[in-house]
């Protein structure tokens, strides 16, 4: 067994000790939390506690929240994306300054482009439930962690970052067969170095399955992989056990987590249901007057950021759809059931026939803050509407075009329509890739 992993775990703790254990800490409150029945006393009284603090430290310290310092939780108004974004300046904290907080980037799940920030805090307890999360599939720290992700700007990192944080990012953004094969080239070149715990999109994960179905593969060799963790969208089972398969009878699970807070909670034992990181979100279930709905119904995930205080997220709506219930986990464990029926994305290909993944497109979007929503959708083989919804001031209609045919290919025809709403689906999310030309993957 090679040193190194054991020498970086060393060296990770005690960096983390010498800087107050913010990680540590967090990661024990995490876990012990975790390990207990929701309706534990002490979850209550955490939780009590930390809201407070939070609600305190919000309306005495950002603009949006000083009119409810006398008001109860569910006082509190729920709030949205736009909300955040047509009035970022009213949800900062002035205990921060902007330039040394931590800017997070989605394009979300509903096609509409976001940014929030986090302080050092956040940060950390954000880095703790990464290690916790993925010590459930077997992950150890100082191992590598490999993210399959489509790679744009805002979130490549140099090569020197990611040995330093003996992270491995892996471009998944074209889905054809040869674009896979490189990828299988990269997990297999990262497993020369030591096991690796792969994080990737569920849809990235079922183009592997699909790809190894049609070669008539059923094992991938040289993949030194111990667990497999997927986000993003559906995980659906005939994937998670067509993947597992493929490296090895490995540990598949689904994390439900965002770019905006961090992980809200990851399956064990039932498919596609998510005990509650209790530790560090309250999450409501909400129907569309606002009202709690009784368990086991679906309605909005709502949730409060109990950590975030640059820009503090209370009763923020995640745009997903879900419910809450009650599951035997060490005692009766919350459990958030949620319906993907409304992350449903499209892949998409380009103007040559080859395929490419969704996340591909949205992941460009990032750098166009302005936009309100939008959706992209194939028409034909060369043919791409996009669908923006944007202030009448948007004037980068040019710079979007330019940019979307540097990934769908020279020729591709990019008509750009202008809308005041993105219809939603019967879950009330938007589909933000849509392909309407259905083709087989070459």
């Amino acid at each position: 067994m090679s040193l190194l992993p054991i020498l970086r775990r060393k060296a990770f703790w005690m960096l983390d000790f010498f800087k107050g254990k913010p990680i540590k800490k967090a990661y024990l409150e995490i876990r012990k939390i975790d390990e207990m029945a929701s309706d534990n006393s002490y979850i209550h009284n955490y939780q009590l506690e930390r809201w407070q603090k939070l609600k305190e430290h919000a309306c005495s310290t950002v603009g949006f929240y000083r009119r409810y310092s006398k008001c109860d939780f569910k006082e509190f108004p729920v709030i949205t994306k736009n909300d955040i974004r047509e009035n970022q300046e009213l949800f900062f904290s002035s205990s921060f300054r902007k330039e040394n907080l931590i800017q997070m980037s989605t394009s979300g799940s509903t096609g509409t482009p976001f940014i929030c920030y986090q302080d050092f805090r956040k940060k950390k307890s954000v880095n703790a439930e990464i290690i916790y999360y993925s010590e459930k599939v077997d992950y150890k720290l100082g191992e590598n962690l490999s993210y399959i992700r489509a790679i744009v700007k805002q979130n490549k990192k140099s090569a020197l970052k990611q040995f330093l944080q003996n992270q491995t990012l892996i471009n998944c953004g074209e889905l054809s067969d040869d674009g896979i094969e490189q990828l299988i080239r990269s997990l297999q070149d990262v497993s020369k170095k030591g096991k690796i715990t792969l994080l990737g999109y569920a849809s990235t994960y079922t183009a592997i399955k699909d790809y190894a179905q049609r070669k008539n593969i059923s094992c991938i060799p040289n993949c030194n992989i111990t667990g497999i963790i997927s986000g993003s969208d559906m995980l659906f089972d005939e994937t998670r056990q067509g993947i597992s398969q493929l490296f090895g009878n490995v540990e598949v699970v689904s994390r439900y987590s965002n770019e905006e807070n961090g992980v809200i909670g990851q399956d064990e034992g039932i498919n596609n249901v998510f005990p509650i990181n209790e530790a560090n979100y309250l999450v409501e279930i909400l129907d569309e007057q606002g009202d709690n709905v009784q368990d086991g119904n679906l309605g909005r995930i709502v949730i409060t950021d109990l950590y975030n205080y640059a820009m503090p997220m209370i009763r923020y709506d995640t745009g997903d759809i879900g419910a809450i219930d009650l599951i035997e986990i060490n005692g009766r464990k919350k459990r958030c059931i949620c319906n993907f029926s409304g992350r449903k994305v499209d892949v998409i290909y380009d103007s040559k026939g080859s395929a490419l993944s969704p996340h591909l497109i949205t992941n460009q979007m990032w750098a166009f803050t302005d936009i309100t929503q939008f959706q992209v959708i194939q028409k034909d083989a060369t043919r791409y509407n996009i669908k923006l919804n944007v202030p009448e001031k948007f004037d980068r209609e040019d710079e979007l075009i330019a940019l979307m045919r540097s990934l769908l290919g020279g020729d591709a025809q990019i008509c750009i329509e202008r809308v005041h709403e993105i219809p939603v689906l019967a879950s009330g999310k938007r589909r933000y890739i849509v392909n309407e030309c259905k083709k087989e993957i070459k």
